[in-house]
């Protein structure tokens, strides 16, 4: 996505363009939607610390139950936090899509 191009929402299919102030505000909505219903992002402390079309930042504080033997965060935690924000990113134009179809 480009700075021409601002986003598009999905209703039934049919994309919408949208100017860049009504994509930013579309990628909040969809973020804060997705927000509520993410329970493993919330439980491992995940924060939404920025969203826009196609672009999602997040960040964790790793906690002492996150570390593994080497005394750094485990592999797997760092995989989900790029998951979810790979997530955030990919769906933020609110046209549900998974990894393998983003």
């Amino acid at each position: 996505m480009s700075a021409d191009d601002p986003g598009v929402a999905r209703d039934d299919g049919a994309a919408i363009p949208l100017t860049p102030a009504e994509a930013q505000a579309l990628a909040e909505r969809v973020a804060r939607g997705m927000w509520e219903r993410d329970r493993a992002s919330q439980a491992l402390g995940m924060r939404i610390e920025r969203v826009a079309p196609g672009f999602a930042e997040l960040s964790m504080t790793v906690r002492g139950d996150m570390v593994n033997g080497h005394a750094i965060c485990h592999g797997c935690l760092v995989f989900t936090l790029a998951d979810s924000a790979f997530a955030f990113a990919c769906n933020s134009t609110n046209f549900n899509t998974v990894a393998a179809g983003c």
